[in-house]
């Protein structure tokens, strides 16, 4: 009988911890979701916030009101070895876009305006990651 009883007590006890085991949930948190307005003149650029965190989502609300065509670069929109996250968009006058992006590193990411593919930069900011 006490044989009998420290058997059925000794499996409550391993059912017990193995309930307990797998009531915890084993997933890690969902990343951020931030939101960048980001409003282009002729001359100028403003981007707000202008850092983020690492391992997060972006989306960026780019807006032109300007009066000239304006093509906007977000750090190096090649992808391979060495390079970095980013994208380049053309906007037409009073035309805003949205494009979202995963943050997969810290550090800076450079961006500009030009007002067409190949000319120099009329505006230049840095963007941080964190």
């Amino acid at each position: 009988m006490k044989a009998a009883l420290s058997m059925l007590a000794a499996g409550a006890v391993v059912l017990a911890t193995a309930a307990s085991g797998s009531a915890r949930p084993q997933t890690t948190n969902s990343p951020a979701i931030f939101t960048a307005k980001v409003t282009i003149t002729d001359r100028s650029i403003v981007m707000r916030p202008n850092h983020a965190a690492r391992g997060s989502y972006v989306t960026f609300i780019v807006t032109n009101r300007g009066h000239k065509k304006q093509v906007f670069l977000f750090g190096d929109a090649k992808r391979g070895v060495g390079r970095t996250t980013g994208f380049t968009r053309t906007l037409a006058p009073s035309q805003q876009l949205t494009v979202v992006l995963y943050l997969d590193y810290r550090g800076v990411v450079r961006y500009s305006i030009r007002a067409r593919t190949g000319a120099v930069a009329t505006a230049k900011g840095t963007f941080r990651i964190t």
